[in-house]
């Protein structure tokens, strides 16, 4: 049986991060996801796991046939998560929303917290279960919960390594969600293999049910369903899943649309704001030769560039299987002319490591509103591409604006951009419009329309929109006066930085207005927000911390469980911090963020393992109070070695150390206040680690970094870990201490 348990508790750690990237991908997709999307999926994650452990683990040390009750919550995993699936890739259409249009955070939050609510109930109940269990067999709340710690964070470990290099590759969604529900219910069966001859029965003919649906197509079925459900109103003529995303190629009235993770990348007929992108730098350039387009070339891109008397083009897309459906379905005459070659890499990545040198630089990526698109907007790659182009040659870009009128929220967006954009290239030129096109230079840019007119019509290019009527209207002088008036007299915006993301913060709240026209307001302030005003929800917490420090009994019990939230929120942050920090040195290269990821579950693994190998010869107390000194420290630590590791393995060995202390402080925890009541106290520690984890996600990636820095935001985690320090400190220096 202890062997049935082992597994049973390491498989419940591997569902859990699978399960998460199946269904976070979906409702990404479903939604268009950036970090406030994100934040909100996650936050419900992380909430309906800390009801799971926190409230319902306060059954747990009353269940009887603990077992059994395992048993149960695994069957409940076999059923739930392929509907789950089911729902998440439907969403839209029960909610009454048509593929392509924009939803707000309210939306985004019934859809999740609706949706996620199951399973994540079902995987903190466990832990707290499992957490139950182990201690009773061991005798020690130690012991029994650190052990619990180590497998789950095991299985995490491995269940999402294997998930996200491995199974997204071989299986499709559903045939992933059915084999975790598969193992689950095997699991189940083999926790009642001995009595329970009625579980034992169902756990068999559920088993013996999902083989046979799999082996008649079901898998298929399912997949192809609930596509057509998602697409309805178009053809659905081909989707498949990449390690990227989830790609999907419709067609309508004999129009061809490619969308990856939900949001459309490219269309097959030519549209105004393709002809705009490629057109405005290449007729500002006198004579073109190289070019090099990153993103944005499939939907007519690379046609309209080629139209030009180019010799080489070439062009970035980091997904290869995005090119590949669209030559499939759609296109494959451009990707036959000898003058363009695609390479398959990180934009970011490709320009860093190479040093040719180009007349022309497009990119035609969406907004910057994630961090991870946010990249391409930053002085340190304005940088890098400058150092690629030849004397005189063009660089250039678009982004949302408005047609006319300049609200704050737009203003403050494009004012960022221009202001990172100015400091790496002396001549900086916007063209105003529904989408502004930045073109940037060090020799002055003629705008000139009789000028572009002349270039179009002698190099023979028959454009459909950007035409010898269009470009007086599109540069006529006032509106070009206005715009850049309007930018470059904004005050109080910072330049967008690899380590000062703020560029993505102005997007989200430039997009957020787009739904909430009252939180305009606060989102202008907010980005005002300077180190010493970030301060004050720690001041905030430290009076909160402070009371209940002194009511305590015992006097550390309070500080323990405090310490276990804010250590909880800096591990998420620290993970979140180092993510963006690799990605912003070496590029975005899948697998190696997945490793990251993985080095921390490593490092929280051992970390638990120390604890249950040695923590009886400890004083607990002693020992925690160390760990919280190590939380203090770590982000100091690791503002100082941002910017002095330059290999990549040891970048992504950083979150190793995080990871060893959140290990061992959590069955340090659990020992100092479970008492009797282990499954009940587990519950509760666990379900406050998830909170400070979700406030963690949410807070640093939308808030403390873009607005803080990186380096700043380490240090407000440390600030903030430090009051939780003092918090020990007093109680453990009180007379009840003892």
């Amino acid at each position: 049986m202890y062997t049935r348990l082992l597994f049973a508790i390491l498989l419940m750690g591997a569902t859990a991060i699978s399960s998460q990237i199946v269904l976070l991908r979906e409702l990404m997709v479903a939604f268009y996801g950036n970090e406030l999307s994100l934040g909100v999926m996650l936050s419900a994650w992380l909430a309906w796991g800390a009801v799971g452990s926190w409230v319902l683990g306060r059954w747990a040390d009353r269940i009887r046939d603990k077992v059994r009750a395992l048993a149960f919550l695994q069957i409940g995993i076999w059923a739930i998560l392929p509907l789950e699936l089911f729902l998440a890739r439907t969403v839209r259409k029960l909610m009454g929303m048509p593929p392509g249009e924009l939803t707000g955070m309210a939306s985004v939050a019934v859809a999740a917290f609706g949706i996620l609510a199951p399973i994540c109930i079902a995987g903190g109940f466990g832990f707290t279960l499992g957490c139950r269990m182990f201690s009773e067999r061991y005798g020690s709340a130690l012991k029994g919960i650190g052990n619990v710690y180590i497998l789950e964070a095991a299985g995490s470990g491995v269940g999402g390594l294997l998930t996200q290099l491995l199974l997204i590759y071989l299986l499709p969604p559903f045939g992933l969600a059915v084999l975790i529900g598969g193992l689950n219910m095997f699991s189940a069966l083999s926790l009642c293999w001995e009595g329970h001859k009625l579980l034992r029965g169902f756990c068999t003919l559920g088993l013996l049910g999902t083989g046979t649906a799999v082996a008649l197509g079901g898998v298929r079925v399912a997949e192809r369903l609930s596509s057509e459900i998602r697409w309805q109103g178009m053809e659905l003529v081909h989707t498949e899943n990449s390690p990227y995303g989830r790609i999907a190629l419709v067609r309508m009235e004999g129009e061809y649309s490619l969308f990856e993770n939900g949001i459309l990348m490219s269309t097959s007929k030519s549209r105004l704001s393709v002809e705009e992108r490629v057109h405005f730098p290449m007729l500002v350039h006198p004579k073109p030769e190289r070019v090099l387009m990153i993103g944005g070339g499939l939907g007519g891109g690379l046609t309209e560039v080629l139209k030009h008397p180019v010799r080489e083009v070439d062009y970035l897309e980091l997904d290869p299987a995005v090119v590949h459906v669209w030559k499939q379905f759609v296109q494959q005459d451009i990707f036959r002319d000898p003058r363009l070659r695609v390479i398959y890499e990180d934009g970011r990545r490709w320009v860093r490591r190479h040093g040719k040198l180009y007349d022309v630089v497009i990119v035609g990526l969406s907004d910057p509103l994630t961090a991870q698109l946010n990249r391409f907007y930053t002085a340190e790659f304005f940088g890098d591409v400058k150092a690629h182009i030849r004397p005189g040659g063009v660089f250039s870009f678009g982004v949302t604006s408005s047609e006319n009128v300049l609200g704050d929220p737009q203003r403050r967006y494009l004012a960022c951009l221009f202001r990172t954009l100015k400091g790496a290239f002396r001549e900086v030129r916007l063209i105003p419009g529904e989408t502004a096109y930045f073109l940037a230079s060090d020799v002055p840019i003629s705008l000139d329309p009789a000028l572009l007119v002349e270039r179009l019509t002698g190099r023979g290019i028959k454009a459909r929109f950007v035409r010898e009527y269009y470009l007086p209207y599109k540069l006529s002088p006032d509106r070009m006066e206005y715009i850049r008036e309007k930018v470059e007299k904004e005050e109080g915006v910072r330049p967008n930085r690899d380590f000062f993301p703020v560029g993505y913060f102005y997007a989200l709240a430039l997009w957020a207005s787009q739904f909430y026209h009252r939180a305009q307001g606060f989102l202008i302030n907010a980005g005002r927000i300077g180190f010493r005003g970030a301060l004050v929800p720690i001041g905030a917490y430290f009076l909160v911390g402070l009371i209940l420090t002194l009511r305590s009994r015992p006097s550390w019990r309070a500080p323990v469980v405090m310490a276990i939230g804010t250590t909880g929120l800096a591990e998420m942050a620290f993970q979140t911090v180092v993510l963006m920090a690799f990605q912003a040195k070496f590029g975005y290269v899948y697998y190696k963020l997945g490793l990251i990821l993985s080095m921390f579950m490593v490092g929280l693994s051992l970390g638990s393992w120390a604890v249950v190998r040695w923590g009886g010869q400890i004083r607990s107390l002693h020992a925690f109070i160390w760990t919280q000194v190590g939380v203090v420290a770590y982000p100091l630590v690791l503002a100082s070695l941002l910017g002095v590791i330059r290999g990549e393995a040891a970048f992504a060995a950083l979150p190793v150390l995080a990871g060893f202390v959140g290990g061992v402080q959590f069955p340090l925890a659990g020992r100092l206040t479970a008492g009797e009541a282990v499954g009940r106290e587990a519950g509760r520690l666990y379900g406050v680690d998830l909170l400070g984890a979700f406030f963690g996600a949410v807070g640093s990636s939308i808030l403390l970094m873009p607005l803080l820095g990186i380096r700043g935001a380490l240090y407000w985690l440390s600030i903030l870990n430090g009051a939780t320090l003092t918090f020990l400190l007093l109680g453990f220096l009180r007379p009840s201490a003892s």
